[in-house]
């Protein structure tokens, strides 16, 4: 899809979300990113995404709310007239041991990473589906696209985080079913990244302990997630329901250290 003029919606993320907003713009994508508490880093992203020429608009919403998922969708076609792109990172990611679980934990989990992408991306697909075809140059047309983000421990769990894993792994089963309701005209994939973006603060033992973790022994940028994301929107048109994992091989564990005798 060329994504010249696209309209592309940004739902969360504002850390990644922000440096594909500015990747989009730089293809001439126009730009919408919603914020839940945070309006000053979405702002200031689309301040930037600006600069490159392109109209923006950010709106406030709880996205675990159907209500607000439908204002945003009737807010952003008012504005722009269609939606072409959906990309989904509304996500929270807490620290939950076994030994301590409630049932709040998962309902939170569930909510944020799950409901609410579900939701957004329901509405936005009953929008594109209303829209004109979008002729492409590969020969297949299409009405518009949805990238989901998953997580690489889908493949590989570790301790801790049950209920985000569970709503995770629910969120990679909804991406598969619903690009088989949106076919043929509407692509579903998935993103599962690895590290990327640590948490501040994460001390360099625990950084270094990230990176051998991975078969590639490091950690990664914003711009190795969103250019998978790139090739999803614009690289193909004859991708659907796939999950790519850009994770430096983490799902696969840390490299052998000896060779095996045979």
């Amino acid at each position: 899809m060329n994504l010249q003029n696209r309209v592309v919606l940004i739902t969360g993320g504002r850390r990644l979300g922000a440096h594909l907003a500015k990747l989009l713009a730089g293809r001439g994508s126009q730009i919408v990113m919603t914020w839940y508490q945070n309006e000053q880093a979405v702002r200031e992203a689309l301040a930037a995404c600006e600069m490159a020429g392109v109209k923006t608009c950010s709106i406030q919403a709880d996205l675990r709310q159907l209500q607000d998922n439908r204002r945003v969708v009737a807010q952003v076609v008012e504005q722009f007239g269609r939606i072409d792109i959906l990309v989904n990172l509304t996500s929270i990611y807490t620290r939950t041991p076994f030994a301590s679980l409630e049932p709040s934990a998962f309902d939170d989990m569930l909510d944020s990473n799950l409901r609410a992408p579900y939701y957004t991306a329901t509405e936005v697909a009953k929008q594109m589906l209303s829209q004109p075809l979008i002729e492409s140059a590969t020969g297949y047309s299409l009405r518009g696209k949805i990238v989901h983000f998953t997580d690489w421990a889908l493949d590989r769990p570790y301790r801790d985080y049950l209920p985000y894993l569970a709503a995770k792994g629910g969120l990679a089963a909804f991406t598969k079913a619903l690009a088989v309701e949106l076919a043929p005209s509407i692509t579903v994939n998935a993103i599962a990244p690895g590290t990327v973006l640590p948490p501040p603060g994460l001390s360099e033992e625990s950084l270094d302990a990230i990176r051998k973790s991975g078969a590639l022994e490091q950690i990664g940028s914003p711009a190795d997630v969103n250019h998978a994301v790139l090739y999803l929107l614009e690289g193909t048109d004859f991708v659907t329901g796939e999950t790519l994992r850009v994770d430096g091989g983490r799902f696969l564990g840390p490299p052998e250290q000896n060779s095996p005798d045979f």
